[in-house]
């Protein structure tokens, strides 16, 4: 059976919302604690100061790799309105409204992650990813540009840009950026699934 253009662009958001941690809040602990160890050691901490802002952080970060995503947006929360200038604090909150699909939430706490530190590629990667569930495909473009400019070497963002293309209407823009994509990774089902489906649309 041919796949729509919209039941494509439903699969492929599915698999690219990948919602990866950034390096500092994954190296908070040692690799080798569950995110339940990470929970006792955050508690541990809270238990003689409640207001430890990384403790928090770190307790939200290992529930949303639990996936209790209320308890993580609660905590991070809290590390929030005791740190308001950590922008992974607002990113991993973004994350886990993402993950209950309260996209507005997740867009507006990508954008205070990027209005504090706008050199993490990951940051526009996500919203972009967001922008597109919310079919503003210029913005979406304009967010994987800029994740291109500051990581050239990832697929992901031309992937995403290629798919934005895609559904705004330019198929042959769409083929050049799964093009791309495929040169950095050329086993990336994907983007070879994107190439396919706007060189079909652009040939007809």
């Amino acid at each position: 059976m041919k796949i729509t253009r919209e039941s494509f662009f439903i699969f492929a958001l599915i698999l690219a919302n990948f919602h990866v941690l950034p390096a500092e809040a994954k190296n908070n602990f040692s690799s080798a604690q569950s995110p339940k160890d990470m929970i006792a050691t955050a508690e541990a901490a809270l238990s003689s100061n409640p207001k430890d802002a990384k403790a928090l952080y770190n307790r939200g970060t290992a529930y949303y790799q639990l996936e209790d995503f209320d308890a993580a947006i609660r905590d991070l929360s809290a590390a929030i309105a005791l740190e308001p200038s950590a922008p992974d604090v607002y990113y991993n909150r973004g994350l886990s409204y993402r993950a209950k699909h309260q996209v507005d939430e997740a867009i507006a706490d990508y954008t205070a992650a990027i209005g504090l530190y706008s050199k993490q590629p990951g940051y526009y990667i996500n919203r972009c990813n967001a922008y597109l569930v919310k079919k503003e495909y210029e913005n979406a473009i304009s967010d994987c540009s800029r994740a291109i400019a500051l990581e050239p070497g990832d697929p992901m963002p031309y992937f995403l840009r290629g798919l934005a293309q895609m559904f705004k209407g330019d198929d042959t823009e769409a083929v050049r950026d799964a093009d791309r994509a495929l040169k950095l990774d050329p086993g990336y089902a994907d983007a070879l699934r994107l190439k396919k489906e706007a060189a079909a649309s652009e040939a007809s």
